[in-house]
């Protein structure tokens, strides 16, 4: 089944991470681009980038929530995307997924508030196929009524699960508050009241009117020829007929006369806060200086809002800074911010007394520098890729018509001065243009009226063991909610010889590739027309199946399950499709600067325990695997006895018992688990060393760790705070590597295992600069054995796990059911992840030292330099020079 994702771009064109003069290697040349308005009204720009045999095609259409008139708020813009390319005259949706198969299916499309963008990125070699059939799907769609359909239940699941994530509901409720009269204030997805209205004649109707040549843009950028290209563009458009158009106009928005302030209560454990100040439009003067002032508070570990709100005084778990100027008349300096709902008001005239000090001219020119240097660096990282370049072009174009307006850009953050950044915060960031809006726990009063401390009130799961053996994990949901339906199995790498090195996730994929009674694409409508997504995913130490619905559709929902648990069909032909896509996943994975170095390691790390492969397997082991080995590892792990089902959500939890029963009728057997033999630690240190196709420098160590249930993951995971912050930049290798800009990445984790795992500090830098990030990561892995960690830093590493776990690990129903079925797989118990905060707490800084001194001793350690740095460095050493 091919999936097409929808990104939903709630900002517009955010181009304060465009950097300054250096490096414009990697930019595209304005006079590069081959630039032309078509006889049809169709704007066209083809620029040529021989550095790769790759091309990005988008095609861009101002048809986005602000410009629906008469369907305003119902997202049929959106819509329109997905069903976009279901079906025209002379091809069905089937054919559509075919021939793009033929070219990888790398397409893909999202909606934003002003645009619609359809884009692909291919071997320039299939430049004629992507472009045919983005032009043919844009031009002659037909939004058959069976497609229509499809999508309007996908899109209601979509509608549902935005308003169970915060950060969503936090941007709608900032553009409802600040904008009365704009239609920026319409959510791009649509309220679902007006979207269920919605039927095929509204979007033809949409469509005719507003899919037109001179509201087109089509962008190409890659290995073509741009005379050639251009004329391909020409021919594939030439039915694509000038018809008389023009935008609708967009009201004006009243000035804004005082602070408003809105808040909304939601099942959530933290608080999500946004500052929201009415700013200016992209054409202002005054943009320069606002971005590089986004940059001076929220940009970087060493920001200004960063260090005084969340390092300082601990009231965030997370803070950021972001100037958003649209091309509609329209912007905002937005801070954000994850934190305590009882921090809410000290964070507010926190961040108030911050931007009082650069009212009054306390910018240096040092922070002044850092932020123009970080705002570069951002950019240059950023532009690497076709797609990439291809979108910085659409949207110089889209925003302004200028194809050199980044380049003019980079050139203006560079003359800002600390004059106009006190100008443009006494002129825009003062009390009434100021908007406060937060997502806040349903019971925020109570909890904030109290100092005490205590365990987050949460529905608890219910367990039952039936009589098959499985075990089956409940949890009711609001009323509100969508239904989770979770099954996991221990398995995974874990269960694996050299031989079989991949058959897990391989069986796990085709779990999803068609039942006994279902074929594959019956069994993709059916998840479709529920409105429903399911998954499926092999690890290390198990794999599962998960699907979200909605609450109507549940006894169907665990119909299907069971269908696919059950009664998998593993056939010949869906087997050859998924053995190929695990060929290319692998293919791909070389791909990746971290790959080879960190598979090197744990190769010397575990031998030849399983550990030490890749989830994926490799070319040659998933080459010779058969459906025969797929079929033997089903056997042998999808039992019930090694199952955890969990159904949490909107439902009756007393009924699913006797469902699942029904369901799963027949569903027997019993694993014995087999043993998994440990290979002896490391006695001493092993360093290697490798060239790599990369222009940075890598290094990896690996530690040998503990298991998911030794007592020790608490306080590794600690470890891990005080040395990089957890999931976070941060801590000290954090600030001594990345803060003296000697790396751009530098990071360290804790992956626990069945077996003992292992724990990992990896860094990337500029190959010069590898040498010295040697020494400083490995004495601060000597000093945390050496030296009690103090009480600040203790503080804070707990406060970021905390955090981390709450935020990320544990503020969905998804997250939680995970976790439950993994604690209850591990045998540690279902509920073994409510412990997490007191098991954190009960860490010491002397338990820091020990488990260092434990672990943090023997070591694999790769580096991966680049072969000219090392041709270089032979060459130096050479007798002959």
């Amino acid at each position: 089944m091919r999936i097409r994702i929808s990104v939903l771009v709630t900002l517009s064109v955010l181009l304060a991470f465009l950097g300054a003069s250096e490096g414009f290697s990697a930019m595209l040349s304005p006079d590069d681009v081959l630039l032309r308005r078509l006889p049809s009204g169709l704007t066209v720009a083809v620029a040529e980038d021989h550095s790769s045999p790759v091309v990005a095609v988008r095609l861009y259409v101002k048809a986005g929530a602000i410009y629906e008139q008469e369907f305003l708020g119902c997202g049929i813009s959106h819509f329109i995307e997905h069903v976009e390319s279901d079906g025209t005259a002379t091809m069905t949706k089937e054919q559509i997924d075919k021939y793009t198969d033929e070219f990888g299916g790398l397409t893909n499309a999202y909606t934003t508030t002003d645009h619609t963008c359809y884009h692909a990125a291919a071997p320039s070699k299939y430049f004629d196929k992507v472009l045919f059939i983005l032009s043919h799907c844009l031009t002659e769609a037909t939004f058959p009524e069976k497609e229509v359909n499809t999508q309007r239940g996908i899109i209601e699941n979509e509608i549902a699960k935005d308003l169970d994530e915060p950060m969503r509901l936090l941007w709608r409720l900032l553009m409802t508050t600040m904008f009365k009269n704009h239609p920026v204030r319409y959510p791009t997805i649509g309220h679902k009241e007006l979207f269920m209205q919605l039927r095929r004649e509204h979007l033809v109707k949409y469509y005719r009117r507003m899919y037109t040549p001179e509201n087109t843009t089509v962008v190409v950028v890659g290995d073509v020829d741009a005379d050639e290209a251009m004329s391909k563009i020409e021919k594939a458009f030439e039915g694509f007929k000038a018809r008389p158009f023009s935008l609708p106009l967009l009201p004006q928005e009243p000035a804004q006369m005082h602070t408003r302030k809105a808040q909304v209560r939601m099942d959530v454990k933290l608080a999500y806060l946004m500052l929201g100040y009415r700013s200016i439009p992209l054409q202002n003067e005054d943009l320069y200086a606002l971005d590089v002032l986004a940059a001076i508070l929220g940009n970087g570990r060493s920001a200004r809002l960063v260090q005084s709100i969340k390092e300082e005084k601990c009231l965030v778990q997370d803070i950021s800074v972001s100037s958003w100027t649209s091309r509609y008349g329209i912007g905002a300096f937005i801070i954000r911010s994850v934190l305590p709902a009882e921090n809410l008001d000290e964070t507010v005239d926190a961040v108030s007394e911050q931007l009082d000090l650069v009212k009054t001219g306390q910018v240096s020119t040092a922070e002044l520098a850092k932020a123009k240097k970080l705002i570069k660096s951002d950019y240059l990282f950023n532009i690497d890729t076709m797609e990439q370049k291809a979108s910085m072009l659409g949207s110089d174009i889209l925003s302004t018509g200028d194809v050199s307006f980044s380049s003019a850009y980079l050139d203006k953050i560079e003359s800002v001065t600390t004059d106009q950044l006190q100008a443009v915060a006494k002129k825009y960031l003062h009390q009434d243009r100021l908007n406060v809006v937060s997502v806040v726990p349903e019971d925020y009063q109570k909890e904030s009226a109290s100092t005490k401390r205590g365990k987050s009130k949460e529905e608890a799961f219910k367990k039952t063991v039936l009589d098959s053996g499985m075990t089956l994990l409940t949890k009711r949901g609001s009323k509100n909610d969508t239904l989770s339906i979770d099954a996991y199995f221990l398995g995974g790498t874990r269960f694996e010889t050299g031989r079989t090195n991949g058959v897990a996730s391989l069986m796990t994929s085709m779990l999803l590739k068609g039942t006994k009674t279902l074929s594959a694409a019956e069994l993709a409508l059916f998840i479709d027309e529920m409105g429903a997504e399911i998954s499926a995913r092999s690890d290390m130490n198990t794999f599962h199946i998960s699907m979200r619905l909605l609450p109507d559709d549940l006894e169907r929902g665990i119909s299907i399950m069971a269908d696919i648990i059950k009664n998998p069909a593993f056939k010949s032909e869906e087997f050859a499709k998924e053995q190929s896509v695990a060929l290319s996943i692998i293919k791909r994975r070389d791909d990746l600067w971290y790959s080879r170095p960190n598979q090197v390691m744990l190769e010397r790390l575990f031998g030849n325990h399983p550990y030490s492969m890749n989830k994926y397997g490799t070319e040659k082991s998933v080459s010779a695997l058969t459906v025969a080995d797929v079929h033997e590892y089903y056997e042998e792990f999808v039992e019930p006895s090694n199952m955890v089902l969990c159904i949490s959500g909107a439902t009756d939890s007393k009924s699913i018992p006797a469902l699942v029963e029904k369901q799963f009728s027949g569903f027997s057997g019993e694993m014995t688990r087999p043993e998994i033999a440990l290979e002896a630690p490391l006695d001493e240190n092993v360093e290697l060393s490798l060239e790599s196709k990369w222009k940075q420098a890598v290094v990896v160590y690996g530690f040998r760790s503990c298991s998911v249930s030794g007592k020790d993951r608490y306080a590794l995971e600690v470890l891990d705070g005080v040395l990089s912050g957890v999931y976070l930049p941060g801590g000290r290798l954090h600030s001594l590597l990345r803060g003296n800009k000697l790396v751009y990445l530098i990071h360290a984790y804790n992956r626990l295992g069945v077996d003992p795992g292992w724990f990992v500090v990896y860094a990337s830098a500029l190959p010069k600069n590898i040498e010295r990030v040697q020494e400083i990561i490995e004495a601060q892995l000597i000093r945390m054995q050496k030296e009690v960690v103090d009480k600040d830093e203790m503080l804070i590493a707990k406060g970021m796990c905390m955090s981390a776990e709450l935020v990320r690990r544990r503020q969905t129903a998804a997250a939680q059911a995970s976790a439950a079925c993994l604690g209850e797989l591990y045998g540690l118990g279902y509920d073994s992840y409510l412990n997490y905060e007191k098991e954190i707490e009960a860490v010491t800084a002397e338990d820091v030292m020990r488990v260092a001194r434990k672990y943090l001793t023997t070591y694999v350690k790769v580096t991966s330099v680049p072969e000219q740095k090392q041709e270089t460095a032979d060459e130096s050493s050479s007798p002959e020079k």
